[in-house]
């Protein structure tokens, strides 16, 4: 933990930029009126003229009380870090969730059928399917998607959560109607990424397939759905496990694009937002939390794999 706090504080304060330039009104001279100098004002108010080492005793120091900082442009500044990640951090929770779960579903389905069926038609169609849709950038897939669905055939909306009148529907409408407009940013992350678990799933199939337990099942005449379902498949989802908890951080740092083209306010989002006016403890604060986000999912993946192994539990 200390070292992920460390290398976050550190990549944010070796970023180009002065904050201050966005604080100061548009076309003003760095001395006011009355003779000071508002651009140093600012910077001993933020503390950016004491030394490296300084702040980050103090980052530290902050953090032991459990407090991210306060920001330096948003709202004027002066606004707690944790105030302004906590309801970007459910929006993001709820697209990564609902990517996660859509990619992994179809990813083992095509990577059971690809894996059973090695080698025929069916298995190279979906291989070279999945593989240009990895292969293409997720901005582009996402214009896409915008252009051929949102205004060619308008069937769903170009950006946004939630309809303008959201707050008139009932509890069951409104999250009918985040779905709905989930829908294009999930199927965005679903075309991009869905080899990364069929692939996998089909590779452990390939070789867990010719293994003597599974002669063993054919020759009890087991059919082929009982020896999928009951010996191939237990085998070949661990790695597939192990691919989850990466994909989960990946798709944490592909949700900033994706925010930003579908204008979801999520952590993506407000990423860039602070790294455009180099809102550097709000940086921090939003690297923190999505770095905790993905050891979290390592560590969930590491005590699945107790439960889903015998090898390991016995170990």
């Amino acid at each position: 933990m200390w070292l992920i706090a460390s290398l976050n504080f550190f990549i944010v304060q070796v970023l180009p930029g002065d904050p201050t330039r966005v604080l100061l009104p548009r076309g003003s001279s760095n001395v006011t009126q009355g003779g000071s100098d508002l651009r140093a004002q600012l910077i001993r108010q933020w503390g950016l003229d004491q030394p490296i080492t300084t702040r980050y005793v103090v980052y530290f120091a902050n953090l032991a009380q459990g407090n991210l900082g306060t920001t330096i442009t948003y709202q004027k500044g002066g606004f707690p870090v944790a105030g302004v990640i906590a309801p970007r951090l459910s929006t993001t929770l709820v697209l990564v969730g609902l990517a996660t779960a859509a990619t992994m579903w179809l990813g083992i389905v095509l990577g059971r059928i690809s894996g059973w069926r090695r080698g025929r038609r069916v298995d190279v169609a979906i291989t070279m399917g999945t593989l240009v849709g990895y292969s293409m950038p997720s901005f582009w897939v996402s214009l896409m998607l915008i252009f051929a669905l949102a205004y060619i055939v308008p069937i769903f909306p170009a950006y946004g959560i939630q309809s303008r009148d959201a707050s008139t529907f009932n509890p069951i409408t409104q999250v009918l109607d985040q779905l709905y407009h989930y829908f294009l940013p999930v199927l965005t992350f679903v075309i991009t990424n869905v080899a990364w678990f069929s692939l996998t799933l089909r590779n452990s199939l390939t070789d867990t397939l010719p293994e003597d337990y599974m002669l063993t099942a054919m020759a009890k005449g087991l059919t082929q759905k009982q020896q999928l379902r009951k010996h191939a498949m237990p085998n070949a989802r661990l790695p597939v496990l192990t691919a989850s908890a990466l994909y989960f951080g990946w798709v944490v740092s592909g949700a900033i694009v994706i925010e930003e083209v579908f204008n979801i306010p999520g952590l993506g989002q407000l990423t860039w937002d602070a790294t455009r006016v180099r809102d550097f403890p709000l940086l921090s604060g939003v690297f923190l939390v999505a770095t905790l986000g993905v050891v979290v999912a390592n560590a969930v993946a590491d005590v699945l794999y107790l439960y889903l192994d015998p090898r390991v539990r016995e170990a």
